[in-house]
């Protein structure tokens, strides 16, 4: 079983830093990857809650102001599990510390917790890593999409892409987007427009829909530092973690965003634990009913476009095995045909699972089943497949240490998701992809970073989101710093030349 590591001195240096800022929220919930090793894969998870020694992929989100970079559960541990490849989330952790502390303190707009910018020099992007060669156009669409063979197109035909980020939280102990202790909701979603990215895929938990759920972490006075909103999130005070999910979405949409949904686990900060759709707490029939809520909740509103049915199935899911309380596709069939029962205008987006026939692969990246067992729908247009895909930052597959690489990456994506978009079977959506430090693994993370960029732009392009928005994501951190206002400049330089134009 491998375990995933963390750095001491990087772990310190976060100590200090949130000691000199004397947080007493810090962040609740932080997400980290965890690593499995189901066979030798093991991956790390980058998931919201910490811990866990599953297989998994899931990244950790560390909770308590620890950069998600913990070790053990309270942190949204990196803890790795003992399995093979999960890329599940592990993000976030369950404190309650961190709400409030770390980055605001008085809700003047003083965010300035100092982020740990683990990249060299200005922040900038070395000229090694620029992207040559054209990258995939697409054009202004509108209105809610379908797939028209391997593309993403609106009702006129209009080819696009979903290039957006993860914002996570409601699927951790706070059950409200991580960061409201020091920005406002609207102004975060104009900052992701502002940033170019046309989409924002929200994880949530199941456990939010059940009366008594309360957000945790939300600041309400204040000014914010990216526009000055004043009071932040004034009408968020009080309100149940769906009426803020509605808030959040309406902002979206008033951004010029388009949301998917992604149902990250059914229990708080669960997403590390639960390898299947459901528990002995939200059993099948719930988890159906839930997203048939949200299906009906959501329906004709332009600005939620897709639902991811469940993050990053891994161990004891299965593709097409013949075993019903295991199968995964024939799991997500149901509840595609549920929700189109009620809403057939949303996209449906299933991912993988992570061991199919003895090959194992990241969590939920492992799309090998749907050769012989595709998806079935009754609006079949409507069908995305999704898989997750990282780097060594989140565990040291074989395949990085290999002699050829990085030129065996290609095939090793072509035969587990690539196909379906070769075969011009479906449309394919990254889910979940990142990277903290290029010069990661000595450089191999780079390497790799800008290698899958490059590949999911070939042919007809893929749709993405990046992991994620949030600083605190144990393995890969995020788009903004720890002071959740100022962007890391070199990733957005490195993703810029691969957004697709905003989706009227």
């Amino acid at each position: 079983m491998s375990k995933h590591t963390f750095s001491p001195l990087l772990l310190i240096s976060v100590i200090v830093v949130l000691g000199i800022i004397a947080c007493t929220d810090g962040w609740n919930n932080a997400d980290e990857k965890k690593t499995d090793d189901a066979g030798d894969i093991g991956q790390s998870n980058r998931g919201d809650s910490a811990s866990s020694n599953d297989n998994g992929e899931g990244h950790n989100d560390a909770d308590d102001g620890n950069t998600g970079q913990a070790t053990d559960e309270n942190t949204g541990n990196a803890n790795s599990g003992n399995d093979t490849s999960g890329s599940g989330d592990d993000m976030d952790s369950n404190d309650d510390s961190a709400g409030n502390g770390s980055n605001t303190d008085n809700g003047n707009g003083d965010t300035s917790n100092a982020g740990n910018d683990n990249n060299s020099g200005d922040d900038t992007l070395d000229d090694k890593y620029r992207p040559d060669g054209d990258v995939t156009p697409a054009t202004q669409a509108s209105g809610f999409l379908h797939v028209d063979g391997n593309l993403l197109v609106d009702d006129n035909g209009n080819n696009t892409r979903l290039t957006g980020v993860n914002w996570f939280g409601f699927e951790t102990g706070n059950l409200s987007p991580h960061g409201l202790w020091a920005r406002d909701y609207r102004s975060m979603m104009k900052q992701i427009a502002d940033m170019g990215f046309n989409t924002v895929r929200i994880p949530w938990c199941n456990e939010m829909l059940r009366e008594g759920a309360a957000t945790q972490s939300i600041n309400t006075y204040g000014a914010d530092p990216y526009d000055g909103t004043d009071p932040m999130n004034g009408d968020l005070e009080d309100l149940p973690p769906i009426e803020v999910m509605d808030k959040v979405i309406d902002a979206a949409g008033a951004a010029g965003l388009k949301v998917m949904l992604d149902n990250h686990s059914r229990n708080p900060d669960g997403y590390m634990e639960e390898d299947l759709w459901y528990t002995d707490s939200c059993p099948e029939s719930q988890w159906v009913e839930d997203w048939v809520f949200m299906a009906q909740r959501y329906k004709g509103n332009t600005t939620v476009i897709a639902f991811d049915l469940n993050n990053e199935p891994h161990d004891g899911a299965t593709w097409g095995a013949g075993v019903a309380a295991t199968d995964w596709d024939k799991a997500a069939e149901r509840c595609g045909t549920a929700i189109q029962e009620v809403n057939s205008d949303v996209l449906i987006v299933i991912e993988g699972i992570e061991e199919w026939k003895d090959t194992g692969y990241w969590w939920g990246g492992n799309l090998r089943g749907v050769k012989d067992d595709p998806i079935s729908l009754p609006v079949q247009e409507k069908l995305v497949y999704s898989a997750h895909e990282y780097g060594p930052e989140v565990f040291a597959q074989p395949w990085f240490e290999s002699a050829d690489f990085p030129g065996n990456l290609p095939k090793i994506w072509y035969e587990n998701f690539g196909y379906v978009v070769a075969s011009e079977t479906s449309h394919m959506f990254i889910g979940e992809f990142g990277v903290r430090d290029l010069e990661s693994a000595g450089g191999v993370a780079g390497e790799w970073f800008f290698t899958f960029l490059d590949f999911m732009n070939e042919r007809d392009g893929y749709s993405w989101t990046f992991w994620s928005l949030n600083p605190n994501s144990g393995d890969t951190e995020g788009i903004l710093t720890y002071d959740w206002v100022t962007p890391h400049d070199w990733k957005l330089e490195a993703l810029k030349p691969y957004m697709a134009p905003k989706i009227n």
